[in-house]
């Protein structure tokens, strides 16, 4: 999303020539080929999944998590001290993915680039051991990987980490889960991040719960419904990004008084599979408009080639072009 008081770079599909688009639609042809296994649902406004999938201007997976391959050989160690990685991956046969694996995962699946979200870690090192990481993967392919650093507000000094992460190109901060971290989105805490955010034009990925249905790793430690709304309405002029469909908050801008008070709240599909019916983007949609829509898998705890099939089914042309990339693009930029 273009600030003019602290523009951030532009976002590099501008820059791409002819030759490497054509190259680009080869390869989503191929991808969604891959995917579609000649299902062929009819769309909306005549148009068949397949073709929708492949008339894609654009697709940016929002919300994927890479670490470095140190955090994999260390798991153990650090999950003995970090009990919310601990919670999500400290059972081995939890994925801990790298960038040569989701590369390998947008090329297969003909997606042309993804956000790369940090893990709320406790300690300091992990924290920057990971933001190096993502900020050097992302600097050596700036077309595929946008990263989104990791802080901890709950540490004395968070601010230096979270500076430097922004001076070397992080395009915000996530995915935050205060409640795992210990610290007040709407305290100090999270006052100075939200400004730090104003101040660079940065966005934040905040992990939502869903504050009904069964337990699993991971769901804990992030906002509820209302806290996402409230956070979002306290820094209206923070782009604000709820994942996992924002555990449901986007019914609640069905409210007047409520959507106009957050212009600057989006909602991710991460991971929506897991957790809701085949129908549920499409309720999103109506409910919030697709103009606040990402398309995202949560990779590597999904693909994102199945998950953006997944998303666009049942929905117009306009609607899947604008939540499949359009509406990344345009927070990037």
């Amino acid at each position: 999303m273009d600030d003019p008081r602290h523009p951030l770079p532009s976002f590099p599909f501008e820059d791409v020539d002819g030759a490497a688009l054509d190259a680009l639609a080869a390869l989503r042809l191929r991808g969604a080929g891959r995917l579609l296994d000649g299902h062929l649902d009819e769309q909306p406004h005549g148009l068949s999944l397949p073709h929708l999938l492949r008339s894609l201007s654009v697709t940016i997976d929002a919300h994927t998590h890479l670490f470095p391959p140190s955090h994999a050989r260390h798991r153990e160690a650090i999950a003995s001290r970090d009990s919310g990685f601990a919670e999500i991956y400290g059972d081995p046969k939890a994925t801990i993915a790298d960038a040569p694996a989701l590369l390998a995962a947008l090329r297969e699946d003909g997606i042309e680039a993804a956000i790369a979200a940090g893990f709320a870690f406790a300690d300091e090192r992990e924290v920057a051991e990971q933001n190096e990481y993502l900020l050097a993967v992302a600097a050596e392919t700036p077309r595929a990987i946008v990263p989104f650093a990791t802080v901890n507000p709950a540490l004395a000094g968070w601010e230096r980490e979270a500076e430097r992460a922004l001076a070397q190109g992080a395009r915000g901060f996530g995915e935050l889960r205060p409640g795992t971290q210990g610290w007040d989105p709407l305290g100090d805490a999270g006052r100075r991040l939200a400004s730090l955010a104003d101040e660079a034009g940065a966005a934040l990925i905040w992990h939502t719960s869903e504050p009904v249905g069964h337990r699993y790793p991971g769901k804990e430690g992030g906002l509820s419904p209302a806290e996402l709304i409230e956070v979002a309405t306290a820094a209206p002029r923070v782009t604000m990004v709820g994942a996992h469909l924002g555990a449901g908050a986007s019914f609640y801008l069905s409210m007047p008084e409520v959507r106009a008070a957050v212009p600057n709240l989006l909602f991710d599909t991460a991971a929506a599979s897991l957790l809701y019916d085949s129908g549920t983007i499409a309720r999103l949609v109506a409910t919030a408009g697709a103009e606040r829509v990402l398309f995202a898998s949560d990779f590597p705890l999904r693909r994102p080639g199945p998950e953006l099939k997944r998303t666009l089914e049942g929905l117009d042309a306009a609607t899947g072009e604008a939540i499949a990339g359009a509406n990344a693009r345009r927070l990037l930029c």
